[in-house]
């Protein structure tokens, strides 16, 4: 999956002899930048950025997605083509299973995968690190998810406390891995500190990669089977982009931490750093992963499309999915 990021204020994206370009003023005067031809999305990084109408619709007639982010990088709007495929097949079934127990085994499966990833991280972590203690906390997270596949799961809250609790030991972790200037102490959305807006603004990056997947395989992005149904809340994207979160944001951005600029200004992320943040994950989305399914390394913004097109396949038959196992 490839994503062309745009968040320099004053550029705009033209349309020119058959191409997409960037166009913004430098030192040297105005700077012309091609798009490249084969970028499965745009994300547009600033309220300050313009784009033709001409642009939209050769961006449209190529496949390509163009995703508006707000300052904390979550996606508030996107255009992308008129054309899905198995949408009426996928969505009749997904309307009629996901509210039964095929939702909730589906819950239980997603869960499951997101608590091994992240256990597969922290032994990521531990054996970059030389740090035997990390190999114990990486144990502890695989025992909660042995607790999430043997249970019954006939109330999500009982599925979300095991969740919580693997959350709990996985950021002790990262917080005893950062530099501790950063002053991350744990996650929390909402807080103000650098470590923590920048997973805001990966995971937002990370939702939009996983929104279109899903919509391309046909998927109602607002009925889920993990969170909780809410006008306007995306809720399988949030559902499925759990499977993803470790290895996609969480590995680049902790292996980065004493390198990376992180800088808030007034509130938020300055420019320069959400422009670093995302070249992080979207150049982790573009690094070949061993995938087990297929018995080779492929791309991980590949990988996210091919679970979005076997969930489908899966919802459509009523069979059993298996979540992404990540192999670090």
């Amino acid at each position: 999956m490839k994503i062309y990021f745009v968040a320099s204020p004053g550029s705009r994206i033209v349309a020119r002899k058959g191409g997409l370009y960037i166009v913004r003023r430098g030192r040297d005067g105005v700077e012309r930048v091609a798009v490249p031809p084969d970028v499965d999305a745009l994300v547009i990084a600033s309220s300050r950025i313009g784009i033709s109408s001409k642009a939209v619709r050769l961006a449209a007639a190529r496949g390509i997605d163009i995703v508006f982010l707000d300052y904390t990088g979550y996606p508030i709007a996107r255009v992308y083509p008129p054309y899905i495929n198995k949408t009426i097949a996928t969505r009749v079934a997904q309307y009629k299973l996901f509210l039964g127990d095929y939702g909730k085994n589906l819950a239980k499966e997603l869960v499951y995968a997101k608590i091994v990833n992240q256990a597969e991280l922290v032994r990521y972590i531990a054996k970059s690190l030389r740090d035997e203690s990390l190999r114990e906390e990486a144990y502890r997270i695989d025992s909660v998810a042995t607790d999430v596949k043997t249970m019954n799961v006939d109330d999500l809250d009982d599925l979300r406390s095991l969740e919580a609790r693997a959350a709990k030991i996985y950021w002790q972790v990262i917080a005893y891995v950062l530099p501790k200037e950063l002053g991350f102490s744990g996650r929390d959305h909402d807080a103000k500190d650098p470590f923590n807006m920048a997973l805001n603004y990966g995971y937002a990056i990370l939702y939009s990669a996983c929104e279109k997947a899903l919509l391309l395989a046909g998927f109602d992005p607002y009925l889920g089977v993990f969170h909780t149904p809410k006008s306007g809340k995306p809720s399988l994207t949030l559902d499925f982009v759990e499977m993803f979160r470790a290895v996609a944001v969480d590995k680049p951005l902790v292996m980065n931490a004493k390198r990376v600029r992180l800088q808030v200004s007034e509130g938020r992320l300055d420019y320069e750093t959400r422009k670093e943040v995302a070249k992080l994950v979207l150049d982790n989305l573009s690094t070949s992963y061993f995938y087990s399914k297929i018995g080779k390394r492929i791309e991980l913004g590949e990988i996210i499309k091919r679970e979005a097109w076997e969930l489908a396949d899966c919802v459509r038959e009523a069979k059993e999915y298996r979540g992404f196992r990540a192999i670090l």
